[in-house]
């Protein structure tokens, strides 16, 4: 018997449904919602570029790209097009290095070098992460005082001044400590009980938290 009618009742079937399903943006959709749900707060889908923009206006200098000021990816960046913030992603199997403004191959846990924020493994007041060599780095605040995660420094409990620690506060443990508002700075505590020394140091120089010394450097 001849499948020939057959088969090409079948293809015409096929080709049917396929253009019913192209035609009217299926495939389309799920992508581009996703990609929509996914923008952040004050951030809308424009399906032109394929990419989250603000819908605000900003002070952001043309075509400059860096850092998006909310928490967003370590392969994600920020591009200011006609005062406008647009959020783009490195290559597959890169990050953003904030520092130094470009995709780098690696992986990391964070994007710009000495800065602090609230760490993401712990509910800990007194303690504040700082960001080096793409490594979250565990720091505590001096005794007596807790991390503010929007204004970035460890401030006296009880106190809304947002004044850094002085020698009036008390050493719970012997060593030194970053300071997370300024990366020159940092807490020096000659003996629990003592009372906390803070020191800066020289200019061009930062405080590194792996060797515990000044190197040359800048925030």
């Amino acid at each position: 018997m001849d499948s020939s009618p057959l088969f090409i009742c079948l293809l015409v079937f096929l080709l049917f449904q396929m253009g019913k399903g192209l035609g009217n943006g299926s495939y389309l959709e799920p992508r581009l919602d996703a990609a929509a749900e996914s923008c952040p707060d004050d951030y809308y889908y424009n399906e032109t570029i394929q990419a989250c923009v603000s819908t605000d206006t900003t002070s952001c200098t043309n075509h400059q790209i860096g850092k998006c000021p909310m928490t967003t990816g370590v392969d994600e960046f920020c591009l200011c097009k006609d005062k406008h913030l647009q959020i783009w992603k490195c290559p597959e199997g890169t990050y953003f290095d904030a520092n130094r403004l470009v995709c780098r191959v690696g992986t990391v846990e964070c994007q710009e070098d000495y800065a602090a924020s609230a760490c993401p493994n712990s509910t800990a007041s007194d303690v504040f992460c700082l960001c080096i060599d793409g490594k979250w780095q565990l720091n505590y605040c001096p005794t007596g005082f807790t991390f503010d995660d929007e204004l970035k420094i460890c401030l006296n409990t009880g106190s809304d001044d947002g004044e850094l620690p002085s020698s009036s506060g008390k050493c719970q443990r012997l060593g030194l400590f970053g300071d997370p508002a300024d990366c020159s700075g940092y807490y020096h505590c000659r003996e629990k009980g003592s009372d906390i020394e803070y020191f800066r140091c020289s200019v061009g120089t930062i405080f590194n938290l792996i060797s515990f010394a000044c190197v040359a450097g800048a925030c």
